[in-house]
């Protein structure tokens, strides 16, 4: 890998952590056959102030603070380089559709949940978890264990377009299924305080979906059949 795209990487890096109020504090390198790079986060915070996996509560809202679609946005990216494979993600979209998505799928993996976390004080949930690599059931999944609760999931919110390439690739978008990058916060919260808690994140810039509910169970995720689908 030349070295200017090393130098950017840790750039990157480095511009998030500022942006967030973190530290880039050092490192090591490893010899690997593909560029890889990631992170380590180490932090404090009061004990009243995490929100845990567990502790949601029959009847608690489920709500999701960015959309999903990473996953086959990014396919399109890839795909889009290559002129030999471009074709196949343009017998679903159009070249400027196919460029829309991968625009705000960086938009939206690029934004901080900071903000998120801060409304999270102001409107504490009783549960929560990020949304990156088992997708929005798994990690729903790990919610309604921790819990000992189930979870339906009623609305799924998507990139405008992605569900078609999703639906293309076989990700599983539709389902829930379909793994995510820099995803959002999915918050368990009694139902009186849902609109409270959506206020906190309108006055800081996010928009959030209310995509479900927990109900008495031990522990399952399902989707519901006639789910509704909200394109962003």
């Amino acid at each position: 890998m030349p070295v200017e795209i090393a130098v950017d990487i840790l750039r990157g890096i480095k511009d998030y952590l500022d942006e967030v109020g973190g530290a880039f504090v050092g490192g090591h390198t490893i010899f690997n056959p593909w560029p890889l790079s990631g992170g380590e986060v180490t932090a404090i915070a009061h004990p009243n102030q995490i929100v845990y996996q567990r502790g949601a509560e029959v009847g608690d809202v489920l709500v999701l603070t960015k959309p999903l679609g990473t996953q086959p946005a990014m396919a399109v990216y890839r795909t889009m380089k290559d002129p030999e494979t471009c074709e196949i993600v343009l017998s679903v979209l159009s070249r400027k559709e196919a460029e829309e998505l991968v625009k705000k799928a960086i938009r939206f993996m690029t934004k901080p949940n900071k903000s998120v976390a801060e409304a999270m004080q102001e409107v504490k949930p009783n549960a929560a978890t990020d949304v990156t690599g088992f997708g929005l059931v798994g990690h729903a999944e790990n919610i309604a264990k921790e819990s000992g609760v189930d979870i339906e999931v009623q609305a799924i919110p998507l990139m405008k377009n992605a569900i078609r390439v999703s639906e293309l690739f076989g990700y599983g978008l539709e389902r829930g299924e379909a793994a995510e990058t820099s995803g959002g916060i999915l918050a368990a919260l009694p139902r009186e305080r849902v609109d409270e808690f959506m206020d906190a994140l309108r006055r800081r810039g996010v928009t959030a979906y209310v995509v479900g509910q927990a109900k008495q169970g031990g522990g399952k995720v399902t989707v519901k059949p006639d789910v509704e689908i909200i394109e962003v």
